[in-house]
């Protein structure tokens, strides 16, 4: 009885603590949030945002995930101007690392800004990474970064945040250069569970 008392302890600490970093990324950048209510009503407010235009909308069947795509065209977040700023919710099956490899399945709600390579000479996309980098990486447990390069050449970074011990990255933040659109891209995504309708933090396998 004392360990499942533990146990339940230690799932409200890690909730709670989850809750703190997200609520605050997701408040700061993102114009409608999926904690706010039940996330039926998320996607209905984004169908029905002015400001937001769906460019693709699958919902989900037995053999496929739900997907949605859109632009904003009169709100931004960022302190750069991007040329297109798009939003897409998507959901995808992921294998934990834990000793049963457990299979779940989460959203990612990923927010992207783009701007032409041509006004990009001030590393724009580059300063937004680092500004969200010093101003968030210091509320969570631990983070992993990665940098790509081609040719010597630095294309883009890619940072996870997490909380101890899960071992999905609530949180993910990268920037890059899109060469085939000509275009840098600055993107944050935040990853949860929809359980009874509900947006959930990613707290243990399959909880």
């Amino acid at each position: 009885m004392r360990k499942i008392f533990i146990a339940l302890l230690v799932m409200t600490f890690f909730k709670g603590q989850a809750q703190d970093q997200i609520q605050s990324i997701s408040k700061t950048y993102f114009r409608t949030h999926p904690f706010d209510s039940k996330f039926s009503n998320f996607i209905l407010n984004l169908q029905r945002d002015p400001w937001f235009k769906i460019e693709e909308y699958n919902r989900r069947t037995d053999s496929t995930f739900f997907f949605l795509k859109g632009v904003y065209q009169n709100f931004n977040p960022f302190r750069f101007q991007p040329k297109q700023l798009t939003l897409v919710v998507a959901e995808e099956e992921i294998i934990y690392s834990d000793s049963l490899k457990t299979h779940d399945t989460i959203i990612n709600l990923q927010l992207t800004g783009m701007i032409d390579s041509s006004i990009a000479i001030d590393k724009t996309v580059q300063k937004e990474f680092k500004r969200f980098h010093q101003a968030y990486s210091n509320r969570f447990d631990d983070f992993s970064g990665r940098t790509l390069k081609w040719e010597e050449k630095t294309t883009g970074e890619i940072y996870s945040y997490f909380i101890s011990p899960l071992s999905i990255s609530p949180v993910t933040i990268a920037w890059g250069i899109l060469p085939d659109a000509d275009q840098y891209s600055f993107s944050i995504i935040i990853r949860f569970k929809v359980s009874g309708n509900q947006a959930v933090y990613i707290v243990q396998p399959g909880d």
